[in-house]
């Protein structure tokens, strides 16, 4: 069974070679590598090339920047393998990734969805390691229609943990969306989910991605002026799906916390818009608490808020949220300073 494995590029040089190293290495040896370089300007598309001329199963595109989802789908119209799976430029792999995919793939032929765990790290050498969960079982099973309680997880987002078979892909015209640059994943994943016809997913516990913390994480945390317009398109998605697959009463709601969660950032967000006084940014995030579409979230979202949060929110005052905020801080410091002493 031959497996592509797909790896966007993009001014990573000074991670790509552990990554694909550690690709080299897999005890399964049946794949070809797919090199995507997305218009690098730093040394990327050179090291890949380097690469290509070492092993045979390496093959290099280099391609005008077009981000990660141009990249991703670059590879899938290149690749050959009967199954896909992705690997992020700066991140890395354990050598039974690939052998522990495709074991599972055969061994649990009625599941349609394979996925594994991953363990955060914040270098190459499993520093400061944390599993996105722990497990004493080898496998986890779940339907799709609990996708809400693995979006808790952190297990539905990612492209990097699954085993996608082509012919799905291909058949059904399924792409990473080249308009959004946060979310595309979890569209793209919830398009596979609703193509394929067993619903039944199969997680491996054992943590065999290494997510490297290198920034990149911080794709929703710096200002973005379109992050509300991107909220709402995933939610609306999200939420089109759900009713579609009739999930529970309990799953829906793990999605109306999830859409408050993301209302809050979007609340995070508006506070570092450039050349704009706090005053102004406050009274906007206030009128936004106080509309119709955020209330509606508020209401019905069943998540623990800190009472004076809580009140907060009700009152819709964004200046109330950023005291209670600074007094936090201030707490959080002086608990520090006793810690010292």
């Amino acid at each position: 069974m031959k497996i592509s494995i797909i790896v966007p590029v993009y001014c990573t040089e000074k991670f790509l070679s552990h990554c694909i190293e550690s690709i080299l290495v897999q005890k399964y040896s049946d794949f070809e590598l797919l090199l995507i370089d997305d218009g690098s300007p730093d040394g990327s598309g050179r090291i890949c090339d380097q690469y290509a001329k070492q092993d045979k199963r390496i093959q290099v595109l280099h391609k005008p920047n077009g981000g990660v989802s141009s990249a991703r789908n670059a590879g899938i119209e290149m690749a050959q393998g009967e199954y896909i799976l992705f690997v992020d430029s700066d991140d890395y792999i354990e050598p039974d990734y690939v052998s522990t995919m495709v074991s599972a793939s055969k061994e649990a032929s009625g599941y349609g969805h394979i996925w594994c765990c991953f363990q955060t790290v914040t270098g190459y050498q499993y520093e400061n390691a944390v599993p996105n969960i722990k497990s004493d079982a080898p496998y986890l099973t779940f339907d799709r229609a609990q996708i809400m309680e693995l979006h808790q997880m952190w297990l539905d987002t990612g492209p990097w943990n699954k085993l996608y078979r082509r012919s799905v892909l291909i058949e059904h015209n399924i792409r990473f969306p080249e308009d959004l640059s946060l979310g595309e994943d979890w569209l793209f994943n919830l398009a596979y989910l609703d193509a394929v016809s067993s619903t039944k997913i199969l997680v491996i516990t054992k943590p065999i991605y290494n997510y490297v913390r290198t920034g990149k994480e911080s794709l929703d945390e710096g200002y973005r002026p379109d992050m509300l317009e991107i909220y709402r398109r995933l939610n609306k998605d999200c939420h089109s799906y759900l009713n579609k697959w009739n999930v529970s009463s309990e799953q829906m709601q793990i999605f109306y916390n999830s859409k408050f969660y993301s209302y809050e950032k979007v609340l995070r967000n508006t506070l570092w818009t450039p050349n704009k006084p706090k005053g102004e940014l406050y009274s906007w995030n206030s009128r936004f608490m106080r509309s119709r579409e955020f209330r509606e979230v508020f209401q019905r979202r069943d998540c623990w808020i800190h009472p004076l949060y809580l009140s907060a929110y009700r009152l819709g005052s964004y200046r109330l949220i950023v005291l209670l905020d600074r007094i936090q801080r201030i707490k959080k410091y002086f608990q520090g300073e006793d810690e010292k002493v």
